[in-house]
């Protein structure tokens, strides 16, 4: 038995030390971000402290709040809390002024203050205002609790609203000064890191050297990283913004390179004819070049010897052409006029605001969960726990799989930084007499926090509770702390407000998106089946700007099914409630990503085929093509719980005519009929092995 649960004990540790080393792992602009963050705290440290401004704790946690990826992002986050905190500390002055001898009507005015904040959070695209309403308003009124005299409250408000709103104006200045991340240059240096990964493919084909393969997963991550940065460039910067156009048939340019080099990483190493090795030379000369130009923001001096190469027969020259072809929409993207096309903007306020209970529910739970907090600790009379009563606002997301994430990083991060203030306060606060021994010892536990801040969104919220928890415990007053009970108060606080926030939100109208991910992976697989419909033919701007968007949509699709998936997992109770994250639905989501991939490679060899491709076997693969995409269709249904007829059923005839068109070639059949075969051949295998498991019809 022992020997069994070492057994199974051993892939876990290597998974969460695999999942360890990638989430600390460096990446381009990781380290300038921890920079940002480490000079502003330590500003903040000591002005804090020179001028005896209260709330040093808040005031380094609002550096985290509005610290982000890239300046047009701080920017905008540090005017949306400028806005929220003066907006909820006037509402809770006022509210303190009408019934500040009232409690009853005090608690009430706050649940219905915070209620309207949680609402407007779920229902509008700028909801970090009403947050930090809903936060502040309701922690603020349980100042009366604490404080008699009108004008000391009074003053505490006030000395709150400083504490918050001087770091967001010192953080957005020191992001826009020190090595700023502004979304322009981000694009760029995405942009040649996807071609330094395509040069290592060209490199590594060249000298018939063995290299890594690029994943599907990379490719998706890609591409929309490359749309994210556009989307903020075009906001912070008029000259993005001008030439949108241009910079969107770049990047598409850029995806199809570095979706062709994929695939050319998964074919196995073959000896290069004397054209494939010129051909390959020549792309190495051109993306050096087209790298160069992102770099220096030159124009990009395309060769006109691409133009002239055409494939010879085999999947090699089909990814070779492809990479020739997406330089050459990369050039004309140069020239083409700077036309940006129009912009569909999301309306910042839903659609449904008004007529969707589901935003009132969640806002009334949220409200519920930290008014529980607040009647237990008060009753108790132990203030030192109202991190419970927080913790329930900090955790109010919409599902319950996101919010138990958002628990469990919570929870560690305050424990870790609980430990180092423990350790610190028992070991070498002691020894401290002087403000630049405090920041000697809080910069380096700054700089682990952000360093985890600046990750994924998976763990990153660990390093901010990781920097609160040390702040809560160590910076809470104008000098070294060797109180040992904030430490124990406000991990016992969190453990309160996760307990009852998730309470509430499972027992409660529970929003589980595991009852939505097979509709989910239905949208997934009728993305896929519209790209498969846009079909290849000869290459024209609207045929190429439809393909590029249907496989944007697909990756992006892609994406989101396995967030989701990812959430789903935490969502309590999810064993006995649905069958969202067994090996099902991973199997399901990597046969989805094959086929994506194999529709992808069907388009690559059908565009690359030679010109004199005969009428009836283009017909007989546009055939294949319809029953292939009404295939997925009916897949589809089958996941999001329709009944539908299978339309693509005559699929296996489809691909019986194209093999019966390859026999009756017999062998001197060209090299593009085998190539596009192969790939229709592969395109149904995948369709096979996702039909074998797709979920019963209801």
């Amino acid at each position: 038995m022992s020997t069994h649960e070492s057994d199974n004990s051993t892939p876990h540790r290597a998974s969460l030390w695999a999942l360890l080393r990638s989430e600390l792992a460096p990446f381009p602009g990781r380290q300038a971000a921890v920079w940002r963050f480490l000079l502003s705290c330590a500003l903040v440290i000591v002005i804090s402290m020179a001028l005896q401004v209260p709330y040093l704790s808040l005031s380094i946690i609002i550096v985290f709040f509005t610290a982000q990826e890239n300046t047009v992002l701080t920017r905008l986050s540090g005017m949306r809390l400028v806005i929220g905190a003066s907006v909820g500390v006037a509402l809770a002055i006022v509210l303190i002024k009408f019934t500040i001898d009232y409690p009853m009507l005090r608690i009430l005015g706050a649940c219905v203050i915070a209620f309207c904040g949680m609402y407007f959070m779920r229902i509008s695209k700028t909801g970090v205002m009403g947050f930090l309403v809903a936060l502040l308003v309701f922690y603020f009124q349980s100042f009366a609790d604490q404080i008699d005299d009108p004008e000391t409250l009074l003053r505490a408000l006030l000395w709150a609203w400083v504490a918050i709103a001087y770091p967001i104006v010192l953080t957005v200045t020191v992001n826009f000064l020190l090595l700023p991340a502004r979304p322009a240059h981000l694009l760029a240096g995405e942009m040649c890191r996807q071609l330094d990964d395509v040069l290592d493919q060209l490199e590594a084909r060249s000298t018939q050297s063995p290299i890594a393969p690029i994943s599907s997963d990379k490719v998706a991550r890609g591409v929309l990283v490359l749309h994210r940065h556009l989307a903020f460039a075009t906001l912070g910067d008029a000259a993005c913004r001008r030439d949108r156009g241009r910079y969107l048939q770049m990047i598409a340019g850029i995806d199809r390179l570095f979706t062709a080099a994929a695939h050319l990483s998964q074919l196995p190493m073959q000896v290069l004819t004397p054209e494939q090795g010129n051909q390959l030379q020549v792309l190495r000369t051109q993306c050096q070049a087209l790298r160069s130009s992102i770099a220096d923001g030159s124009k990009f001096p395309f060769s006109s010897d691409m133009e002239s190469t055409r494939p010879v027969g085999g999947q090699l020259d089909g990814v070779l052409s492809e990479m020739g072809h997406a330089l050459l929409a990369i050039a004309r993207a140069e020239s083409a006029p700077n036309a940006s096309p129009s912009q569909n903007r999301e309306p910042s306020i839903a659609k449904d605001a008004l007529s969707n209970p589901v935003y009132g529910q969640f806002a009334l739970k949220t409200v519920l969960a930290a008014l529980l907090c607040y009647v237990f600790y008060m009753a108790v009379q132990w203030q030192g726990i109202h991190t419970a009563m927080l913790t329930c606002f900090i955790l109010a997301l919409p599902s319950l799989g996101a919010s138990a994430h958002k628990g469990l990083t919570r929870i560690v991060g305050c424990a870790l930084g609980s430990l180092v203030a423990l350790g610190a306060t028992v070991f070498i606060i002691p020894h401290l007499d002087s403000i630049t021994g405090l920041l000697l010892l809080t910069l380096p536990i700054v700089a682990a926090g952000a360093w985890i801040a600046a990750g994924s969104a998976r763990t990153n919220y660990i390093g901010v509770q990781f920097v609160f928890a040390y702040s809560l415990a160590q910076l809470g007053q104008f000098g070294p702390s060797t109180e040992l009970t904030e430490i124990r108060d406000r991990m016992i606080g969190i453990l309160i407000g996760v307990a009852v926030s998730l309470f509430v939100s499972a027992a409660i109208w529970p929003e589980r998106e595991g009852q939505t991910l097979q509709a989910m992976l239905g949208r997934l697989l009728r993305s896929i089946a519209q790209l498969a419909r846009v079909g290849a033919g000869n290459e024209t701007a609207t045929q190429g700007a439809a393909i590029d968007g249907a496989r944007l949509q697909s990756w992006s699709l892609l994406m989101q099914n396995r967030e989701m998936q990812a959430r789903v997992a935490l969502e309590p109770g999810w064993e006995q409630a649905h069958d969202s994250v067994t090996v099902q639905v991973t199997t399901w989501l990597a046969q989805a990503q094959e086929t994506l991939f194999a529709v992808n490679w069907l388009q690559i060899v059908e565009q690359h085929a030679v010109s004199d491709v005969q009428q009836s076997f283009a017909q007989a693969f546009e055939t294949f093509r319809e029953c292939a995409a009404k295939r997925l269709e009916w897949m589809a249904n089958r996941f999001a719980g329709e009944r539908s007829v299978d339309q693509g059923v005559q699929l296996p005839n489809a691909l019986a005519a194209l093999n019966q068109y390859r026999t009756d070639a017999g062998v001197d059949a060209p090299a593009w009929i085998d190539e596009m075969l192969s790939a229709a051949q592969a395109l149904n295998h995948c369709l096979t092995q996702l039909e074998s498991r797709l979920p019963a019809e209801n």
